[in-house]
């Protein structure tokens, strides 16, 4: 009987919060010695922009890790820094950066990449995002060989996890993690032993997941409600939708839209222009006609420069200062 190697020496690669528990996973896991950690350089965060560590430095700081945070981890030093820790597979997951030639070859067993997307689809930095915009019913984890290309290697293995109605970017990321986590020690394990089947990708079924860029998360009210109300779970929590109430206060106001439902208009507001206020429900919040008898139920608001209220609460404190009939527009860029 073949048996799995005493541990698995792992370099981890992750920037992303998505990649905290796959991280951990590894860290608890007999079979694995996590020797190095390489994650993103501290940045500014907040609003204060206070120069920080991310998330996969602190919890690897509180497991006891080694860390870098190299700017270009393909650079000379950087790479003969990883060729001494003598890595049996580069585990990457929401990393950031391109790995070259040299890396991809670096460790004997390969580099193992878990996406979270069903691999050919949604192939890129954006995969969570773009499933939920798209409708997709069913999104998963993919254990990739990584190769040159943009998420084009072998396909090691797959789970998958559905899409609910009411799913955000938040809620799918987090109901991907256990599943995923038990498919990189699954895949690793098979790694080892030389049992992983490879799966070559159907280039011809891949679909682009590009970063999610400037203005694409302003609500645009020439889409329809249900486009828009995809659009409010995809970017939550971030960068998070947002619309703009002209004249509000003098220059407008800008309103960020972290929860919305699709409603049919009201009896009488069939031919309503698509972005007109049609109501402040005292109850339910404000409501938004969106084209095509449907209309956008704002359910919980953030008024720039203020704490998130729920639609109600909106309605209340503010139907004097915004007039029904007001066309919600994009928020004009900067």
């Amino acid at each position: 009987m073949t048996m799995v190697p005493s541990r698995i020496r792992v370099v981890f690669m992750g920037s992303d919060s998505l990649s905290v528990p796959y991280l951990e996973t590894l860290a608890s896991c007999p079979m694995v010695e996590v020797a190095l950690v390489a994650t993103s350089p501290d940045r500014g965060r907040g609003r204060g922009l206070k120069v920080s560590a991310g998330p996969v430095k602190v919890r690897a700081n509180e497991l006891g890790i080694e860390t870098i945070a190299p700017i270009h981890v393909n650079d000379d030093a950087v790479l003969a820094g990883l060729r001494g820790v003598g890595a049996d597979v580069f585990v990457v997951m929401a990393y950031g950066q391109f790995l070259g030639p040299e890396l991809l070859a670096m460790p004997p067993l390969g580099c193992l990449n878990m996406h979270v997307s069903l691999l050919p689809r949604w192939r890129g930095a954006a995969p969570i995002q773009r499933a939920i915009l798209a409708g997709d019913s069913e999104t998963g984890v993919s254990a990739m060989l990584m190769d040159a290309g943009m998420d084009t290697g072998d396909v090691l293995g797959s789970v998958r996890v559905p899409i609910g109605p009411r799913d955000t970017s938040r809620s799918v990321a987090d109901a991907l993690a256990g599943p995923g986590c038990a498919l990189m020690l699954r895949t690793l394990r098979d790694m080892a032993l030389g049992t992983a089947v490879r799966t070559p990708q159907d280039g011809s079924l891949a679909v682009k997941a590009p970063k999610i860029k400037r203005g694409e998360a302003s609500l645009d009210f020439t889409l329809s409600a249900a486009e828009n109300e995809r659009k409010v779970r995809a970017f939550f929590p971030k960068p998070v939708a947002e619309t703009f109430l002209p004249g509000v206060g003098g220059r407008g106001l800008r309103l960020k839209v972290l929860e919305a439902e699709v409603e049919t208009l009201p009896h009488g507001m069939a031919l309503a222009v698509a972005g007109t206020l049609l109501e402040l429900d005292r109850k339910r919040g404000p409501l938004v006609a969106g084209g095509k008898g449907k209309a956008l139920r704002l359910l919980r608001v953030q008024p720039e420069g203020r704490t998130a209220v729920s639609g109600a609460d909106f309605s209340n404190g503010w139907r004097s200062r915004v007039p029904i009939g007001i066309r919600l527009e994009k928020v004009p860029e900067v």
